[in-house]
């Protein structure tokens, strides 16, 4: 792609339609399709063919930068082409865990592949995340943003993060520190709103019983011990107000586990979507049930639900 071409353009493109579930209003595999519109700004990676050294097309690698210590794990597509813009979904395991860990249990690598997104999960620079949006974690981030813009062709408008406890919590700390970057996130069992100052679009995932991130307002959880956390209901009306949505959701009940809210009206075609898992513990929902904490619904999953909500983001 020529220089001249990596100017910002609206395009009409293919976006995953919804198809009739019980289960998930956003379902991977849609048989339809619909119309959607989003911005796209090739990268300066657009402007060349990718370098040998680096992963290819189909596989799954891990990989480093030259410049900065640390290192990522990352999956290209199997339809990845030099010249044709992709969207970069960043992810960021919980406590404990590893890029292959955290890969294996959420599927999202290998399904985001399927629907053309790049996945870049990086280590932590320490044993845990940095709660900061422009620590060493988050300069890491940024440069491997930056190196992979540079050698893959990235719709730089269509750059998501999502992550899991931990992950979750520094998921929001880089979106609030890099806004403009990210163009929407989706976080599994923290929703903390950390302070964005402009809209954007999240959806959010927690069971009403998860005894390290509490879910009612002012209960305390092990993660955090003596604190007395703000509730999921109250950080996602501050989402909404951030986003200037209405102020009062609608609600729907999926199965007989989960309770899924979005709030309408917000500003430029930004979302914000709350499931809560009734009885649900601190886990991944459609994830592994042995290898989570108190109950994991499989009702709905959440990979699915994140991949149809980053298909619908406007930029």
């Amino acid at each position: 792609m020529k220089p001249a071409l990596r100017t910002a353009v609206i395009l009409v493109v293919l976006a995953l339609t919804v198809a009739a579930s019980c289960v998930s209003p956003w379902p991977s595999n849609p048989k339809g399709r619909v119309a959607a519109a989003y911005e796209i700004l090739g990268s300066r990676g657009c402007d060349h063919p990718r370098a040998d050294a680096e992963p290819a097309a189909g596989t799954t690698k891990n990989n480093t930068l030259a410049e900065q210590s640390g290192s990522y794990s990352l999956t290209v597509p199997h339809s990845y082409r030099s010249g044709h813009p992709m969207p970069l979904i960043l992810l960021f395991y919980g406590f404990a865990s590893d890029p292959s860990q955290f890969s294996a249990l959420t599927g999202l690598p290998a399904r985001a592949s399927r629907h053309g997104y790049v996945v870049a999960v990086p280590h932590a620079q320490g044993d845990e995340w940095q709660f900061s949006g422009d620590g060493t974690d988050a300069a890491f981030v940024s440069a491997m943003v930056a190196h992979l813009e540079s050698t893959y062709c990235i719709n730089t408008k269509r750059v998501f993060a999502t992550g899991f406890s931990a992950g979750a919590a520094f998921t929001i700390f880089y979106a609030c520190g890099h806004q403009g970057s990210i163009a929407a996130i989706a976080t599994v069992a923290v929703e903390f709103q950390l302070g964005c100052t402009r809209p954007l679009s999240i959806m959010a995932f927690h069971g009403t019983k998860d005894p390290l991130v509490p879910y009612q307002n002012g209960a305390v959880g092990l993660s955090l011990p003596g604190v007395k956390v703000r509730g999921t209901q109250r950080n996602m009306s501050d989402w909404a107000r951030l986003d200037h949505c209405r102020s009062h959701p609608r609600m729907k009940r999926i199965g007989s586990q989960v309770d899924r809210k979005w709030w309408t009206g917000c500003t430029g075609g930004n979302s914000v979507v709350l499931y809560s898992v009734l009885g649900g513990g601190h886990s991944w929902p459609g994830a592994d049930p042995k290898k989570s904490i108190g109950l994991t619904t499989q009702q709905i999953n959440a990979t699915n639900q994140i991949l149809g909500f980053f298909d619908r983001s406007p930029s």
